[in-house]
């Protein structure tokens, strides 16, 4: 069936919004601060075949495999005992979630006429969900069952009625159920009114229309994909990181983790190939296979369509390759509660293999990290237990036209914030001490990576638990491209009552004790292009702005400043770059 041009958009729009609802709902009716204030979720909606037909923003690396959980639902419990009203909730990485048990994602079939005709979809993360220690981020578990309270596709509301038994059951698993359980809640309000969205559409238009509407989006997509693909050419690229592995940096399980990648381009599609990659991994550093093809098809739509909206005819045209047994494909009961540090490196690698092809449409590296940390403990002011979750924005890599962007989250967060200090120090009892860009943390370049920051926490009145799980610190630091030197790593520094400062990579329920400080300092982005052909006046400015130290000034750029009169000195500028150039 033919659909004219204008009710194909409005239709696509009316989508779009419709999943927009479901992001407006949780931010005003969620309990905690990783939903309504970090947003550490996405929303989609599928159509009956689990294929995607529209997103709003959030996390990229949860929308391209939502259809995951849309399958599972039908294998485990049956299309057909799916009714009006229902609403589906799972979480267990090997079916249905494809991520952690602290993800949820939760499900509300669009019915019209007595069929399923759609999904509204979200996925986001709650701040406890069992497991060995608070939070549900680990790096040291050994199989999934330490991780936390697993569920495949259950029916939360069964024909509009709560099913108080599941709520019960994890109600029990939680150490924290008032905030999970009402975080929940906001999670069935905002896919009912989003599947209710999606019947209005249909009935508005009708099946034949709204379905053919779909259909043609979908082929618009792929047109457009494979568009963008041929305009690469065609060839094998490749690259490879170095990460640092899980396990405690006092007894490492798997100090050194191989990601590889290769890219073919064939005339309008693209397979990426992660064979050479290790194998599974002993401790937590596992990542399902749907999520490394989420991630595979994030870095697909940042190198060919990144300025139009998701749908599923968009990645058509690749092929992902995924070695059994690797890491990036485990099997079960591997551990994956880290399985978001090894995905925020795959874009980013994917960008770095098809630099040489393409290397007007790609930046150096970002800083490849979530520097995903947990605080807990039992607040003195109520005497109520509580779990922080939060991220931290580093810096972006330079581009062929300009600097790279400071303090942005990584690439798999996307559209995520943190936790504003106000917020923090009113709900935790933490004094945030420092929030600041780290001055030199940018790699140097004829366009500077973007700059890390520093967030210090200082605990007040009580003894907390620390989980951190930061990677890219030790073997691979944000790369540079054409010449640009890497940006600074990433590290988490904790300082002691008795003066001592631990610098950790990753480490599972660290103590904490009443006025130490946990300072979580995140990397910066590579530079582009060779630091000496960067522009004087550019270096003079990042000075003035503390972005650059007067050390790094000669040492990397080979400016010389007048530090009284802050000018260039152009001659003696001139002078020392070619020394530099010579030597």
């Amino acid at each position: 069936m033919k659909i004219d041009p204008i009710t194909i958009e409005v239709i696509r729009n009316q989508m779009i919004a419709a999943s927009r609802d479901i992001r407006r709902i949780i931010e005003r009716a969620a309990y905690s601060p990783i939903l309504y204030e970090v947003v550490d979720f996405s929303c989609g909606i599928l159509d009956s075949e689990a294929n995607l037909i529209a997103e709003t923003p959030g996390l990229p690396i949860f929308l391209a495999n939502l259809g995951y959980a849309v399958e599972s639902t039908y294998n485990t419990i049956g299309r057909e005992k799916i009714n009006p009203g229902d609403v589906i909730l799972c979480n267990d990485p090997y079916n249905g979630g494809g991520t952690h048990c602290p993800d949820l994602t939760v499900l509300c079939p669009a019915f019209y006429e007595d069929e399923i005709q759609g999904w509204a979809a979200f996925r986001g993360h709650t701040v406890d969900m069992g497991g060995i220690y608070p939070g549900g981020w680990y790096s040291n578990t050994v199989e999934v069952f330490q991780e936390g309270f697993r569920l495949p596709p259950v029916k939360l509301m069964k024909e509009g009625k709560q099913n108080e038994d599941v709520f019960r059951l994890i109600g029990a698993n939680t150490r924290v159920p008032d905030p999970v359980l009402g975080d929940i809640r906001a999670m069935i309000a905002g896919v009912r009114k989003a599947a209710q969205r999606y019947f209005d559409i249909m009935d508005n238009y009708g099946p034949d229309v709204t379905l053919g509407a779909i259909h043609e989006m979908m082929n618009q997509g792929e047109k457009m994909a494979r568009a963008a693909i041929s305009r690469i050419p065609n060839g094998t690229y490749s690259a490879e990181a170095l990460l640092d592995g899980d396990g405690n940096d006092d007894e490492p399980l798997d100090d050194k983790v191989w990601l590889r990648l290769a890219i073919t381009v064939e005339d309008e599609e693209m397979t990426m190939d992660f064979t050479g990659t290790d194998p599974q991994c002993r401790g937590p550093m596992n990542v399902p296979e749907t999520s490394t093809i989420s991630s595979a098809r994030y870095g697909f739509k940042v190198i060919t369509t990144p300025d139009l909206p998701s749908n599923e005819g968009f990645f058509r045209p690749l092929k992902v390759v995924i070695p059994d047994g690797s890491f990036l494909k485990p099997k079960f009961p591997a551990a994956c509660a880290m399985w978001p540090v090894p995905t925020t490196t795959i874009p980013d690698l994917i960008l770095k293999a098809l630099a040489p092809a393409i290397p007007d449409q790609v930046r150096a590296g970002h800083f490849g990290d979530s520097m995903a940390n947990f605080l807990y403990g039992t607040d003195p002011r109520t005497g109520k237990y509580y779990v922080c979750a939060e991220g931290d924005a580093g810096g972006y890599g330079g581009k062929p036209y300009e600097d790279g962007e400071h303090a942005f989250f990584s690439m798999d967060l996307g559209d995520t914030y943190n936790v504003p200090v106000e917020v923090a120090e009113v709900r935790y009892p933490w004094r945030v001490e420092r929030f600041e860009l780290a001055q030199d943390s940018g790699g140097p370049g004829k366009f500077r990576g973007g700059l890390g920051v520093y967030r210090d926490y200082r605990i007040i009145g009580h003894k907390s638990g620390l989980t951190v799980t930061t990677d890219r610190v030790k073997y691979t630091p944000p790369w540079g491209l054409f010449g640009g030197k890497a940006g600074k790593s990433n590290i988490t520094v904790v300082c002691r009552n008795d003066g001592r400062e631990e610098r950790w990579r990753k480490i599972s329920n660290l103590p904490l004790n009443e006025n130490e400080l946990v300072s979580f300092q995140t990397g910066g982005g590579g530079g582009y292009g060779p630091p000496l052909d960067r522009n004087p006046q550019l270096v003079l400015e990042d000075v003035i702005n503390g972005y650059v130290s007067m050390k790094s000034v000669e040492k990397d750029y080979g400016v010389v400043i007048d530090g009284k009169d802050m000018k260039v000195d152009m001659d003696a500028t001139k002078k020392l770059r070619n020394r530099m150039r010579e030597s």
